[in-house]
Formats: structure tokens, C-alpha cells, sequence
């Protein structure tokens, strides 16, 4: 996998989230080693449905409420 920020080979990489209550949650990821851009399931997920949502006319009602 390349890095959207700078083409730099990702890798992939165990992560644990680490809370102050007693849930302790790990999940494998892609992290850069150049500039430290992270992916993961949840952020692929949550970019897929946002592109959904923007391509149902979203983008539209946004782009011209901006003018």
C-alpha cells in the first residue's frame, strides 16, 4: 500500500488503543514511516461512506451553500 500524503510504502502495524477505563482495544492498521499517516479499517470505512454520501448530491447542496 502507497501513502495518499507522500508515496512512501505503508506498513502495516498492530495498534493498541489504550483508554482510561479498563478497555484495552487492538486493531492492525497502515502506518507511513516517512510522514506518520495512519490507516485502518474504520478510517477506510468512514472515507468509503463519506464518498457515498457526497456522491448522492451532498456535494452539490454543500459546494452551493458555500456561495
Amino acid at each position: 500500500m502507497e501513502c495518499e500524503r507522500c508515496h512512501a510504502m505503508m506498513l502495516e502495524e498492530a495498534f493498541e488503543d489504550v483508554r482510561a477505563d479498563s478497555w484495552n482495544i487492538g486493531f492492525h492498521g497502515w502506518r507511513c514511516p516517512v510522514c506518520g499517516n495512519v490507516l485502518d479499517p474504520v478510517i477506510l470505512e468512514n472515507r468509503a461512506v463519506l464518498s457515498r454520501v457526497m456522491g448522492s448530491g451532498a456535494r452539490r447542496r454543500h459546494n452551493a451553500q458555500a456561495l
